[in-house]
């Protein structure tokens, strides 16, 4: 679905018409960002027509920045329309679900029973796709006094004539924003509306369909023991829910016992103080944001300050990498929070250093030629949205190479070069993302002056700003 840029400055444009009085309009446009500063006659600009006055500022912006300030907007003011036209030329720009695949989906539906289940039905449908449009009197060009809601009552709720395809096409469900179509799905498999067998036998039989235009719908929350579903992107997310996050060690190996063997709870029994674990559940999202870790920090620690909170926190964080003694994982994660902290500010993903992925009781020493896990520890963690997760590695040359007892020279060993590859190709059958850089980046990366060399700084932010782009962070 192509959105014309107008539509949007004629939203964005609408909103500040209907929320806010004239005279502060062109304050409350600098303070979105549509202009940079108050001029003498704008209040009397703004008075003759205040949509008038917003669209002329617009004309001048470009795309992204349009799409920044409609962010903005929604941040002050409520707009299901601008919130709408935003997704669809954002979140669902580039992945689209076909008609073909809505029309299955809806013939899916037909395996329901009465498609709002325990909800009710004109609630739930005016509720998705709009009150206008369902209780309104535009329905029927020959009969405008009919309503949609009355040719539902009649054909749907007091006969039989429509199923759920034919109740849900009059409403417009194949020609509707993805955005809308999304929320219908997430709407009938609500635990409100359907649970147990019932809410997932439905879910299976939407995903036969969604699956090949790459969503799914998947449990991304629970209410009371029942799962809430959302659509996600199919294969790109990590299954399951995450139980244990332990992570940015600054000392010994820590040993950990199940508290609570059945819920998987653990508890550090030995160099707790030198290890974290992350004890709160995530999101419904899926994405720990650094907003989030400070959060459990500050109550951790007791700080009444978040700001002493956060740089309390980065200091912990900081220290583990430095721990690692490898000059990239120091340029990746000195250089994402500096950029990418002021660029983001609230929305900045977690760049968890140092998290435990296996765990094995005992050390190398203690275990000799008897190896079970293989790389216990990520370098790095990026938990995002949909469960997306995200791995960095630094390769220095223990990840392929053997250290020559007597001349102390490196030497290729293939067979340590393998067991990273097998281990690289179960993480991403597991749903993981896994990136390496090679140690050989980082060679102007001085950790003993934290010096960071243009070649570095250069890799690392190409890299993460690439990244952050592609799941939508920027």
């Amino acid at each position: 679905m192509t959105i014309p840029l107008d539509t949007l400055r004629e939203q964005i444009a609408s909103t500040i018409w209907a929320k806010v009085s004239a005279p502060n309009v062109p304050s409350v446009c600098q303070a979105l960002g549509i202009q940079e500063n108050v001029q003498e006659d704008d209040a009397s600009d703004a008075f003759r027509s205040k949509r008038g006055y917003v669209k002329k500022r617009l004309l001048k912006r470009d795309k992204a920045a349009l799409l920044q300030i409609a962010a903005n907007v929604l941040t002050e003011f409520d707009s299901q329309e601008l919130e709408e036209t935003l997704s669809e030329m954002t979140t669902h720009a580039e992945h689209r679900v076909s008609e073909v695949t809505r029309k299955d989906v809806v013939k899916a539906l037909n395996a329901a029973g009465h498609l709002s289940g325990e909800r009710g039905l004109i609630s739930l449908l005016s509720n998705v796709f709009g009150k206008n449009v369902i209780e309104g009197d535009a329905f029927n060009l020959l009969m405008p006094s009919r309503t949609l809601e009355q040719e539902i009552t009649k054909h749907y709720v007091d006969n039989d004539d429509w199923d759920n395809e034919q109740l849900l096409i009059e409403c417009g469900v194949l020609i509707c924003s993805q955005t809308r179509f999304f929320k219908l799905l997430t709407e009938l498999l609500h635990p409100m509306a359907r649970r147990g067998k019932q809410q997932e036998e439905l879910a299976k039989q939407i995903n036969s369909a969604l699956r090949r235009d790459g969503y799914e719908m998947c449990a991304v929350d629970s209410v009371s023991g029942y799962p809430i579903y959302g659509i996600v992107r199919a294969q790109l997310h990590v299954p399951g829910t995450m139980k244990n996050l332990i992570f940015a060690s600054i000392g010994e190996k820590p040993e950990l016992v199940f508290i609570d063997a059945i819920n998987n709870d653990v508890e550090i029994v030995k160099n707790a103080d030198k290890i974290l674990i992350f004890d709160r559940p995530l999101p419904p999202s899926g994405q720990l944001l650094w907003k989030d870790l400070v959060a459990w920090w500050q109550v951790r620690e007791g700080f009444e300050d978040e700001k002493l909170a956060s740089s309390a926190l980065y200091r912990w964080l900081a220290q583990a990498v430095r721990a690692a003694n490898s000059p990239g994982e120091f340029a990746l994660f000195r250089k994402y929070y500096e950029r990418f902290g002021k660029q983001l500010g609230d929305k900045l993903p977690a760049l968890i250093p140092q998290v435990y992925l296996h765990y094995d009781p005992y050390t190398k020493r203690e275990r000799g030629d008897e190896e079970f896990l293989a790389r216990q520890r990520m370098d790095f963690l990026l938990m995002l949205e949909n469960r997306v997760r995200i791995v960095i590695e630094v390769d220095g040359r223990q990840h392929y190479a053997t250290a020559d007892p007597k001349s102390g020279a490196y030497i290729a060993d293939p067979t340590l070069y393998a067991k990273t590859c097998l281990e690289d190709r179960r993480l991403r059958l597991l749903g993981y993302e896994v990136y390496r850089f090679g140690g050989s980046e980082f060679m102007d990366t001085n950790l003993k002056t934290s010096v960071i060399g243009p070649r570095s700084e250069a890799a690392v932010l190409d890299f993460f700003d690439k990244l952050l782009k592609k799941y939508g962070v920027i």
